[in-house]
Parts: C-alpha cells; sequence; structure tokens
C-alpha cells in the first residue's frame, strides 16, 4: 500500500453561546510536496558525499601518486646506463618496475573515473559467460605477478545470461586484481560461476595473505585499509566500488577469509 501525507487542519465550530460543539476538519493531500522534498534531501545528501569522497580521494591521490612516479623516473633513468650486453638483466628488472608503476597509476586513474559513476545502471545485454569471463580473466592477466595462474571454470546452468555487461566486467576485474595483489608470485587465483533459473553466482578464490577478523566488518567502506595490505600500494575504494556495482545489480557480496589462508569472495546477482 503506497504512503499517503496528509496536511490536517483543525478548525473549532463553536455555538452563538461560546460552546464548543463542533470541529471542522480539512485535509489537503501532500504526498507530492513531501516526496518532492525527500527527493531533494536525499540528492543533495549524496551530493555533499560524493563531493567528500571526491575530495578524499584527490587528497589521497596526490600522495599515492609521487611514489610510482618516482620509481618510473628512477627506472627510466638507470635504464640508460646499462646498455652492455651483460647488462639485459638489469634493464629487464627496471622495465617491471617501471610497469608496475604505471600499472598503481591505473588502478589510482581508474578508481577515480568510477567514483562519478557509482549510480548508473547501463544497458542490459545477452553475453555467454565462459567466453565473457576467459576473456577477462586474460586482460587480468596480463598485470598480474609473476607464475600466478588464473582459473576459470563453469559449474552449472545455462552460460548465456543477460546482465549489465559493463558493471559486471568491473566488478570482476577488481575481485582478480585484489586476489593478484594480496597473493604471492606463482599463487593460484579461482574464478568460477554457477548459474539458476534467478540467479548469477560467482566466487573469486585466492591464497593470499587473508583479511584479519578486526578489519572485517570495514572492508566494504572507502578508503578502508586493512593492517595486513599497508605494504600493499591501493587506494582502498576496489572493493568498496564493488559493493556498489553489485548493489546496482540488485546483488549481494559476502566473503570468507583466514589470515595466511587466502579469500574467496561470493556475488549473488539476480538474473
Amino acid at each position: 500500500m503506497a504512503i499517503r501525507y496528509l496536511d490536517l487542519r483543525y478548525d473549532p465550530l463553536p455555538s452563538n453561546d461560546g460552546v464548543l460543539q463542533r470541529i471542522s476538519l480539512t485535509a489537503v493531500d501532500v504526498t507530492t510536496r513531501v516526496q518532492t522534498r525527500h527527493q531533494a534531501e536525499k540528492l543533495l545528501t549524496e551530493k555533499r558525499e560524493l563531493h567528500q569522497l571526491e575530495s578524499n580521494f584527490v587528497t589521497l591521490a596526490s600522495h599515492e601518486f609521487r611514489t610510482p612516479m618516482g620509481t618510473i623516473l628512477s627506472s627510466a633513468s638507470l635504464i640508460g646506463r646499462y646498455n652492455g650486453a651483460d647488462d639485459a638483466d638489469k634493464r629487464e628488472r627496471h622495465v617491471q618496475q617501471i610497469k608496475t608503476a604505471v600499472n598503481a597509476l591505473n588502478e589510482l586513474i581508474t578508481d577515480f573515473l568510477s567514483l562519478g559513476k557509482l549510480d548508473k545502471l547501463g544497458q542490459m545485454q545477452p553475453l555467454v559467460l565462459s567466453l565473457f569471463c576467459g576473456e577477462t580473466m586474460a586482460q587480468t592477466q596480463a598485470i598480474a605477478k609473476a607464475d600466478q595462474r588464473f582459473i576459470y571454470r563453469h559449474l552449472g546452468g545455462d552460460p548465456a545470461i543477460t546482465t549489465d555487461g559493463n558493471l559486471l566486467k568491473k566488478i570482476l576485474v577488481n575481485l582478480l586484481v585484489n586476489a593478484s595483489k594480496y597473493s604471492s608470485e606463482g599463487k593460484v587465483i579461482e574464478l568460477t560461476t554457477r548459474t539458476t533459473d534467478a540467479l548469477l553466482l560467482i566466487q573469486v578464490r585466492d591464497e593470499g595473505i587473508g583479511i584479519s577478523d578486526v578489519d572485517k566488518e570495514n572492508l566494504f567502506i572507502n578508503f578502508f585499509r586493512g593492517r595486513s595490505a599497508v605494504h600493499v600500494q591501493g587506494t582502498g575504494l576496489g572493493l568498496y566500488i564493488v559493493k556498489r556495482y553489485v548493489d546496482l545489480l540488485g546483488g549481494t557480496i559476502t566473503f570468507t577469509s583466514q589470515p595466511g589462508q587466502g579469500t574467496i569472495f561470493t556475488v549473488e546477482l539476480p538474473l
């Protein structure tokens, strides 16, 4: 039942001798006016939150940009010195440092650009999970650590679905990049999918550093960095963005984790 808002006015109707005998009640439907005010207040609150979020990110980014830029400049300068036949290993080491720094900058820029699009649902489109997830994994593996192995399996149900492919890709990329970032070289990162008549179930499993109990309740808060993650470069926005995208698609995201034993993120999206 829809909620209605009424503006009530009571007027006493006394008799000629001043004795109150009746009361006049006038009701005016002000539902539209109240709903408009509530919506304006909500938009104002969201605008303030987004402004604060962007302000915090700019402050963070201005600090975080210095480290990768310094690495790029330093490695680019040193590469020029290693021009001998026996310097190939040294040159490759600095090339890898430059690549790592560029990837860190890309992450910062991607997170910043995502902030203004967290409340926009795109166009629904048909896609085949095996192809879609395979391509997404291949892109992620290109920037992963050395010898990390990415495995994808579809465990059951119709792999042909209809959803917002753009948002789904961002969810997968963020989860896979996180799994790679917080896992050591040579570790396995596993992506699995399953469909039912009503749901798409996604799991990303890693063998990384895990999440401590004291950090678990804050994991999806913007700019939050877990205690075990302080030595890994990042903005603290990745999982916050993932949660917002999952919410936009009407789904849920949960996780299980043990320090030193890895993490499993589970996403359920309605079909």
